[in-house]
């Protein structure tokens, strides 16, 4: 059984949203797309019984999260926390797939989306749908056909405290028609950087405002 989740943002600075995963104790993969930047994490394949109907729709949303779990492991909780950065919010993409499980010969399995607004969990919505209006590498990152370090994924293991300095800097910068792009780096230079959206605020990304509509 393969299980990994998405949080597709609006936001156009992964390196910014890498950052915040970091503050918080979230160990994830951050990968810009035309859609906006999308947090990846690979889960633990929970172990059923061959012809438990779980194996087949995933676990029950509804049951109790042990509370030593890791919470990157938690995929609400890092939508929840992602939505409160934006007023456009966030969706959770979640997708359980087996191989020859039960009496289903080869691929089979389900890719969920639900909407996250100001900390809450809102409604369900078509994956399917969903996934035809974004850019395709999001489904490809959804369904294991791409890796994240394939596509200069940002690890927020690795972020480092000096890393996050660097951008509260060019934060403080933007009233001067300064940002933060580029690599993300230990690196201070002075002076450099680009205009740019990120979760204190500004448009989301062209391909997350069009989604949002």
């Amino acid at each position: 059984m393969i299980k990994r989740y998405a949080v597709l943002t609006p936001f156009d600075l992964p390196e910014v949203v890498a950052g915040i995963l970091a503050l918080n104790h979230i160990d994830a993969a951050v990968v810009m797309t035309g859609s906006g930047a999308v947090v990846v994490r690979e889960l633990a394949a929970p172990q059923y019984d061959e012809w438990d109907i779980r194996n087949i729709v995933g676990p029950d949303e509804f049951e109790e999260e042990d509370p030593e779990a890791d919470p990157s492991d938690s995929a609400p909780t890092v939508a929840a926390s992602l939505s409160k950065l934006s007023r456009f919010g966030v969706v959770l993409l979640d997708v359980d797939l087996g191989t020859d499980v039960g009496i289903e010969a080869g691929v089979s399995g389900t890719v969920r989306a639900r909407r996250f607004l100001s900390g809450e969990a809102g409604e369900e919505i078509s994956a399917g749908a969903l996934l035809n209006v974004l850019d395709p590498l999001v489904e490809k990152l959804i369904l294991g056909q791409e890796k994240p370090e394939d596509h200069d994924a940002i690890l927020s293991s690795e972020v480092t405290t000096a890393m996050i300095t660097k951008m509260a800097r060019a934060r403080n910068s933007r009233g001067e028609g300064k940002g933060t792009s580029g690599p993300l780096t230990d690196e201070d230079p002075e002076g450099k950087g680009s205009d740019g959206d990120s979760p204190d605020g500004g448009k989301p990304s062209g391909g997350s405002e069009r989604r949002e509509r």
